[in-house]
């Protein structure tokens, strides 16, 4: 079975220390079991399933007090994930459209 991970970049300002180690990004497993990447309706599917992930990872629709308006750092994550996620997907149609 094959799976896409899903690294979030947040873009969130703390005030730990410059020295601490590298922070941990959050990451989804996104199975592509039962889809054919080679019809665009997997394609559709994966697309859904990757869009799913994405935003839980990114919390883009945890509610905020006081406020509608999306953090901007959810955003910035949804971005970046929904770009990441592209490249493993373009790189995984190509590997099937070769045979591998």
């Amino acid at each position: 079975m094959k799976t896409l991970a899903i690294a979030a970049a947040t873009l969130a300002f703390s005030a730990a220390p410059a020295l601490a180690g590298p922070e941990q990004l959050p990451t989804q497993k996104v199975s592509t079991a039962g889809i054919d990447l080679a019809t665009p309706e997997g394609q559709a599917m994966l697309d859904r399933r990757i869009e799913r992930a994405a935003r839980e990872v990114c919390q883009v629709d945890a509610v905020r007090t006081g406020t509608r308006i999306r953090a901007a750092d959810s955003v910035a994550c949804l971005a970046h994930a929904r770009a990441s996620a592209q490249r493993q997907v373009a790189t995984m149609i190509e590997d099937q459209r070769r045979g591998g």
